[in-house]
């Protein structure tokens, strides 16, 4: 037996394990990709649905904010009416809601019944802070649902030229704000 011969069946020998585990792996591969484009869109619906939750939330917590005249009861209910929904959503969507965000969402509203009650200083002070939270909030919802990804790839694809001069004021808040939202 010559070199040439043990040559090509010792490349058989490894080449056919070696197509066997190549295979397999894009096989695997091909399955994940599947199965995460499923993922993302379950994902999408989900967070589309929490959003619209928070903003409906959101118009109850500035109510309560806002109107002088509901008791602290009243408050009380109304946030508690606003809180219900982001909890039950965030709990049946728990596949694909992160459960921390999840959770961070059904504490935003919680505590702003209060705010009527504080000092002017205090009560200035905690509701800024409300405003932070939300606009925050509404950020982490659209990094973690992709929607800030696809975006920016949507972007970079179509290459649009977005200018006006409000625009143009949003881009220069941004930059003074350091946020990518």
């Amino acid at each position: 037996m010559d070199w040439s011969q043990l040559t090509g069946a010792l490349i058989g020998l490894v080449g056919v394990p070696l197509g066997i585990i190549l295979g397999e792996l894009l096989r695997r591969r091909q399955r994940a990709e599947q199965f995460a484009a499923a993922i993302f869109a379950k994902r999408l619906e989900a967070y589309d649905s929490l959003i619209s939750i928070l903003f409906d939330s959101h118009r109850i917590a500035n109510e309560v904010i806002d109107n002088a005249n509901l008791s602290a009861a009243e408050r009380h209910e109304l946030i508690s009416a606003a809180i219900m929904p982001i909890a039950e959503h965030t709990t049946r969507s728990v596949l694909y809601i992160d459960e921390e965000l999840g959770a961070h969402c059904t504490a935003l509203f919680m505590g702003v019944e209060d705010l009527r009650d504080l000092p002017e200083s205090e009560r200035q002070a905690r509701l800024a802070q409300f405003q932070r939270d939300w606009r925050e909030t509404r950020r982490m919802i659209l990094e973690d649902s992709g929607a800030i990804k696809v975006n920016r790839l949507f972007r970079d694809i179509n290459r649009p030229t977005l200018s006006s001069p409000v625009i143009e004021r949003i881009r220069e808040l941004r930059r003074e704000q350091g946020s990518e939202i």
